[in-house]
C-alpha cells in the first residue's frame, strides 16, 4: 500500500559552498501497469548501464510536477498525467561528482506508449515486477519500490 501521507517540499536550496555537495531537485515517475512498474535503462558516463524510474532534474523555475512532465516528454517522448507524491530518495551522481539529487516520486499515468530518446540518455525501457528487478537497478530505486509495495 502506498504511503499517502508523504508530502513533498518544493525548495531549491542555497548554492553549495566549497567542500559541500551541490544539491539538485528532481522528480521521478512511478508508472504502473497491473502488477508491473516502468523502469528506464540509462548509461553512466563510464558506460555502465543502470535501471531507474523515468524522470530527472527539475529547473529552478519549474514545479516538481511540471519538471516531471517535461522530463517524460524529453526522455520517453510521452505525455503524462502526474498525480500524487508517494516517496522520495537521494542519489549521489557518479557522472557529476559532488552533486546530490533529491528526487520526489510521483504516481504517474502515461498517455502514450513510451519511445526512449537516446539523445536524452535513455536506451530502453521495461515493465518489471517490483519483486524481480534487474540486477543493475539503482539501490535507491529498489528501496523505494520495496517500500511502496508493502
Amino acid at each position: 500500500m502506498a504511503d499517502r501521507s508523504f508530502t513533498p517540499t518544493q525548495t531549491h536550496g542555497p548554492v553549495a559552498t566549497p567542500g559541500t555537495p551541490r544539491h539538485r531537485h528532481g522528480a521521478k515517475a512511478l508508472v504502473r501497469s497491473g502488477d508491473r512498474v516502468l523502469l528506464v535503462r540509462e548509461r553512466h558516463h563510464d558506460g555502465d548501464v543502470f535501471w531507474t524510474l523515468p524522470g530527472g532534474g527539475v529547473e529552478s523555475t519549474e514545479s516538481l510536477r511540471d519538471g516531471l512532465e517535461r522530463e517524460l516528454v524529453e526522455e520517453l517522448q510521452c505525455p503524462a498525467v502526474v498525480r500524487d507524491a508517494r516517496s522520495s530518495f537521494q542519489y549521489a551522481h557518479r557522472s557529476k561528482p559532488g552533486t546530490v539529487s533529491t528526487y520526489v516520486v510521483f504516481e504517474t499515468m502515461l498517455l502514450a506508449t513510451p519511445s526512449p530518446n537516446r539523445r536524452e540518455g535513455v536506451t530502453g525501457y521495461r515493465w518489471v515486477d517490483p519483486n524481480e528487478l534487474p540486477a543493475e537497478t539503482l539501490p535507491q530505486v529498489a528501496n523505494v519500490l520495496e517500500k511502496l509495495s508493502t
